[in-house]
């Protein structure tokens, strides 16, 4: 994904070009939700991309305290 397209990729309904154009199944609903529910428990989530060579997610939720 290019860097405009990792500042979009948590707007719900967003697709990539790339998805688009090798018409790849989904509403653009799947990152929207995890964020609100990773940042729901406390955590944060992100993306790290480069294109033609894949993205990464990385999310990270706080322990309970026991």
């Amino acid at each position: 994904m290019s860097a405009e397209e990792q500042e979009q990729a948590f707007t719900k309904f967003f697709r990539s070009a790339r998805s688009r154009e090798t018409a790849i199944p989904g509403a653009g609903l799947g990152l929207p939700v995890s964020k609100t529910i990773v940042e729901a428990h406390g955590g944060s989530i992100s993306l790290d991309s480069t294109p033609g060579a894949g993205t990464t997610a990385t999310f990270t939720i706080p322990c309970a305290d026991s």
